[in-house]
């Protein structure tokens, strides 16, 4: 017989039915009179057959490799019909119906010669009380029972094969089509990581920064930037609405619509500009929105800065002290006021700016303090972006989130002792 490697086909999911009417049929044998036993000792055989047919069976779970005996459990099994059919009264057993139970597993089985072992087994059971009774054979009537009998069964086990045969087909069909699709899935979670910045050589000694996206999913909705600018470095973060590949799309969209403007001084003509992207023919998409915050930071330390309803980012001052950068404006995409206002700042040596999306809330149960908590984090850190990131996603691995975990930090280099005097912030200079 074909031997089975579908996990769907347990040995003992097939075995227990079988074996629990066998002891069903054994029990009423002992309490329904019409039901006699005729022959004790083919009667106990039958139910030692069964329970090792069981034990064996239940092999399975705890070794997948048992799964190659299930040829010896369908023998077993028709075995074990014949001798309880023929020790309960033979051609007039009531039980002789049980053997539509190893027919049907036979018959699911890979392979067609296996619609012929079940065959053989129903002829064997039919047979048997010729060869294990040979002084109480039934009449010759039992012959015709056999013909018919072979004729009912061989037809279930062939019916049952083809069923078997095509919903294998149907399942070899689904998995390939999913593998397709994890595979399309894996090459667009690729591309999402390609499209993240991880060399900072080109920003100068200036800066530190450092950022990790960690999706829910294989694709997420997240997305960090940094790049030079005329005037010095761009900072961006983006939080899509939603999660998978269509996030993920439109967080690509962002990034590249935000990037072509690295030539404008003005962040919130960034944002506007990823606002343009996200419309098409006057109407703003109806599926989805996007947070994003976006900053620019001169040479000198001037930092200028939009928020579009992203509202979680914070300067860490070197001295210790928390500046929240809290905006009202609304999120990339809802089609009610496309305009953000540009908020100025200064970045001193030492300073680091932090932006992170709404997934590091999880880390920390959702909690309305998370910035502080960030903050906090990050004095742990020694303001370092790299050790921030590093210990962020470390939490990230540690606590349940089900939302994507983004985070983006930068840093202007402090000055040293040896160095000399703190440059001077644009509006002293002026003075």
């Amino acid at each position: 017989m074909s031997r089975t490697t579908s996990v769907l086909e347990s040995p003992l999911a097939r075995q227990a039915p079988l074996s629990a009417l066998l002891a069903l049929g054994a029990v009423l044998t002992l309490v329904v009179p019409s039901l006699r036993v005729t022959d004790d000792g083919l009667f106990v055989a039958s139910l030692v057959g069964t329970g090792v047919a069981t034990i064996v069976s239940a092999l399975a779970l705890a070794f997948p490799r048992a799964v190659g005996l299930v040829p010896v459990l369908l023998v077993l099994d028709f075995v074990a019909i014949a001798l309880f059919r023929t020790s309960t009264g033979a051609g007039a057993s009531v039980f002789t119906s049980l053997i539509v139970l190893p027919v049907v597993w036979c018959g699911s089985l890979r392979g067609r010669l296996n619609v012929v072992w079940a065959v053989l087994g129903v002829t064997f059971v039919i047979l048997a009380p010729y060869f294990l009774t040979p002084t109480n054979v039934p009449g010759a009537s039992e012959l015709v029972r056999l013909g018919v009998t072979v004729i009912v069964f061989g037809t279930v086990a062939a019916v049952v094969q083809e069923l078997s045969r095509r919903a294998r087909r149907n399942v070899r069909d689904a998995q390939r089509g999913e593998e397709r699709v994890r595979a399309e899935i894996d090459r667009a979670a690729a591309v999402q990581r390609s499209l993240l910045p991880t060399s900072t050589d080109h920003l100068g000694a200036d800066v530190a920064v450092a950022g990790a996206c960690l999706p829910a999913k294989s694709v997420g909705g997240d997305f960090f930037d940094w790049y030079e600018t005329n005037t010095g470095i761009a900072v961006s973060l983006g939080d899509v609405m939603g999660k998978g590949v269509g996030a993920g799309l439109i967080a690509a969209a962002v990034r590249a619509t935000v990037r072509s403007a690295r030539t404008v001084d003005d962040p919130s003509e960034a944002l506007l500009r990823a606002a343009d992207g996200l419309a098409a023919e006057g109407s703003v998409t109806d599926v989805t929105f996007t947070t994003l915050f976006h900053a620019r930071i001169s040479a000198d330390g001037t930092f200028r800065w939009a928020d579009a309803g992203h509202g979680l980012s914070l300067v860490l001052r070197a001295d210790g002290d928390v500046d929240r950068l809290r905006s009202s404006d609304l999120p990339l995409g809802m089609g009610l006021r496309d305009e953000w206002a540009t908020t100025e700042g200064f970045l001193e040596p030492g300073d680091l700016l932090i932006s992170f999306s709404d997934g590091v809330l999880d880390l920390f149960g959702g909690r309305e303090d998370t910035v502080d908590a960030v903050a906090d984090l990050a004095r742990s850190c020694g303001s370092e972006p790299t050790a921030l990131v590093a210990a962020l996603s470390a939490r990230a691995d540690e606590v349940a989130h089900d939302d994507d975990v983004t985070v983006i930090a930068i840093r202007r280099a402090p000055v040293s002792v040896e160095s000399g005097a703190l440059p001077a912030h644009p509006a002293q200079e002026r003075a």
